[in-house]
């Protein structure tokens, strides 16, 4: 795998994938979220593969990763509440229009990045977070594996992850984070 051998990676994750699944799932109790978290630790694994140390055996690292990505799930959770409760109380959130612009200009910042995607990965990538359908029902649509899926959707994530990182790493703009966290 680290010298880039597709098959062997395939034959890790054959062999790796359920209990990886499982470990996570256990902690979070969400299936779609587990089997999201479970790509991107395989697609971080395929990314890194030349930085992999493991004699032996996978296992203890994919053990350790599925944990800390469940605690980083957990954290993740635990702000998302915290700042809907601080946000969402008894009171109406009124956004100031400087942030109401921001927000617009994200937004189309975001949808511009969508459609720079290639046509497979725009549509998984609309298909579940627009949609809300399952990995296998937008395999079964656009007629691709589930693997394919699941590649498309966390590389279109990860793009979106960057050009939010762009987008806020203006001063400026980090007033209409709130707005977009709680859209999105």
């Amino acid at each position: 795998m680290q010298s880039g051998d597709q098959k062997a990676f395939e034959a890790l994750y054959e062999r790796y994938w359920s209990e990886v699944y499982i470990m996570i799932y256990r902690r979070i109790n969400d299936r779609e979220v587990a089997k999201d978290i479970v790509q991107d630790i395989f697609v971080n694994l395929w990314r890194y593969r030349d930085k992999v140390i493991a004699e032996g055996s996978l296992a203890p690292l994919l053990n350790v990763t599925a944990k800390k990505q469940a605690i980083s799930w957990y954290r993740k959770q635990s702000a998302s509440k915290q700042r809907e409760l601080l946000y969402h109380g008894d009171e109406v959130l009124v956004a100031p229009s400087t942030t109401e612009l921001e927000t617009k200009e994200l937004q189309e910042l975001l949808d511009t990045e969508i459609g720079k995607m290639p046509a497979n990965m725009q549509q998984s990538f609309r298909l579940s977070r627009y949609e809300n359908k399952s990995i296998k029902e937008i395999a079964t649509e656009l007629s691709l594996s589930e693997q394919t899926v699941r590649n498309n959707i966390s590389m279109a994530l990860d793009r979106l992850r960057l050009q939010t990182r762009k987008f806020y790493a203006e001063p400026a703009n980090l007033a209409g984070v709130l707005v977009i966290l709680f859209r999105w």
